[in-house]
């Protein structure tokens, strides 16, 4: 399992601060510079943005990526030339209130649902379609946007905005600040050994270190540097020196120095790809500005639950319902730390729930054909045809997968002119808007691929079909549980713990 909270939270909070504090003059200059694209891949399947608070104030997601391309770094970091996947993906929620903030690592390895993905036009067009695989895979060929687009199903809220970096950004970052202190309770000895996968040379005595350049990022980098050599042990070790740099950036005098900040900001902008509508350094100043807002103690990490994919036992799927559950605490902008009673505002008045969607009726459902095909085991596919059946829907019955892999969320795609159709099969599944998809061209049939998210019908569970009735408010979902999420905060002060020899 590679569980990992690397350089992109680092580098990107970082560098927003930096910008924060740079002279609006310089700001034409440093938009030049600017690298910025398309929010999503994804533009026809898009969920609802964040509902707003009873004030009128809107909660933020903001996708931070790590590139981790090596082209121009030599054999430094890995294969020279490598162009980079998804190597890193947190996703920063701030708050509506902008009380606390809430950043969830998801690991590269999750097998997940990535949406069919399109970006640009005519020769410069590029996609990829819809498949089951690795989280990481979403960046490659379509990039940034393509990933925006898997998260903006997994999570059901859409993102705001997302981030990119590479490997550049975090070594201007750590220099700016004029390093990071950690302390290690044991020396640290990672030599790179000839046939050693992950070897780093870092060498660092027990006790307080300070760590910038190359040092901090081959410490983030480190496989098996900490505990007891496993990514666990180093996402616990990356979660101290993240606290330790958040709260560099928010007390370090050496970020007075103004001649020094244009340096980094000129370099570290450089190092950057934000959505279209962040591509301003002004909007990147306002993002920091609402960053900044967020005490330390209220600045939350965690890494989304997960569990072996017992298909491929290097990978790893979405533990449920402890991932649901964070989903769910993310969307309700429910904070994960507590807060200080005595400072915080009093909890927003509970507003009365929207109107649940009408489930269509059985006459009207008899016009919808709908072909129903399963990721796992063609024994899914049966019952759920017959719940639909009863509901008065047409449906039949498709073919299963060889492979027999799962796939985390159900999806219905929909021929063009059918969408409505497609969305009644939603309602009448429980299943969320986002599971609706516009299917390839030439498509004229309504396709149900089952998800890990449809219980079987007659089981019981939520998202059985089971008729009208089960139409109703969304369940509201346990809160996370603490075992569950392992937090770290941005105050924690507690020692970095290297692999005893």
């Amino acid at each position: 399992m590679k569980k990992r909270l690397k350089w992109i939270a680092i580098s990107v909070v970082g560098v927003l601060l930096i910008l924060a504090g740079s002279a609006y003059g310089y700001i034409r200059y440093l938009n030049g510079k600017l690298h910025h694209t398309q929010i999503t891949a994804d533009k026809n399947n898009r969920p609802p943005a964040s509902p707003k608070d009873a004030q009128g104030r809107s909660p933020m997601n903001i996708l931070l990526i790590g590139n981790d391309s090596r082209i121009g770094e030599g054999r430094r970091y890995g294969a020279e030339g490598h162009e980079g996947l998804a190597d890193v993906a947190i996703l920063m929620h701030l708050s509506a209130d902008r009380s606390n903030a809430t950043l969830v690592n998801i690991p590269r390895d999750t097998m997940v649902d990535i949406p069919r993905c399109e970006i640009g036009k005519g020769k410069d067009k590029k996609v990829t379609e819809a498949r089951f695989g690795q989280f990481n895979d979403s960046f490659r060929s379509i990039g940034a946007p393509c990933t925006v687009a898997t998260v903006d199903r997994m999570l059901q809220v859409r993102i705001d905005h997302y981030v990119e970096v590479n490997f550049k950004g975090v070594r201007d970052l750590t220099d700016a600040v004029g390093g990071v202190p950690i302390c290690l309770d044991a020396p640290i000895h990672d030599p790179v050994l000839s046939g050693q996968r992950g070897g780093t040379g870092l060498d660092l005595p027990a006790g307080p270190n300070t760590l910038s350049g190359n040092d901090a990022l081959q410490f983030l980098r480190a496989r098996h540097a900490f505990g007891d050599g496993s990514d666990l042990a180093r996402i616990e070790a990356q979660k101290v020196f993240l606290a330790s740099l958040a709260r560099e950036l928010k007390s370090n005098a050496k970020l007075t120095n103004v001649d020094g900040m244009f340096r980094i900001a000129n370099s570290a902008v450089g190092a950057l790809t934000v959505d279209n509508d962040l591509a301003g350094v002004d909007k990147l100043i306002d993002l920091a500005d609402e960053i900044k807002k967020v005490p330390e103690k209220r600045m939350a990490f965690t890494t989304l639950p997960t569990e072996t994919y017992r298909p491929a036992p290097d990978q790893v799927q979405p533990r449920r319902p402890a991932a649901d559950n964070l989903w769910a605490a993310i969307r309700a902008d429910r904070p994960l730390t507590a807060g200080d009673p005595a400072t915080d505002p009093p909890p927003a008045p509970v507003t009365e729930a929207p109107a649940p969607p009408q489930t269509i009726a059985p006459s009207d459902a008899a016009q919808i054909r709908v072909t129903v095909d399963s990721g796992s085991a063609r024994k899914r596919i049966t019952p759920v045809v017959d719940a639909l059946k009863r509901l008065g829907f047409k449906a039949t019955s498709g073919t299963s997968m060889p492979d027999g892999r799962e796939h985390a969320n159900s999806r219905i795609t929909y021929p063009d002119g059918r969408q409505e159709q497609a969305r009644a099969i939603a309602v009448a599944l429980n299943l969320p808007e986002t599971a609706l998809e516009a299917a390839r061209a030439g498509e004229s049939t309504i396709k149900l691929l089952i998800g890990a998210d449809l219980p079987d019908a007659g089981a019981g569970g939520s998202g059985s079909p089971t008729g009208p009735a089960s139409a109703g408010p969304e369940r509201v979902p346990e809160p996370p549980k603490a075992a569950d999420l392992n937090l770290e905060t941005a105050d924690n002060t507690k020692c970095a713990s290297p692999r005893r020899k």
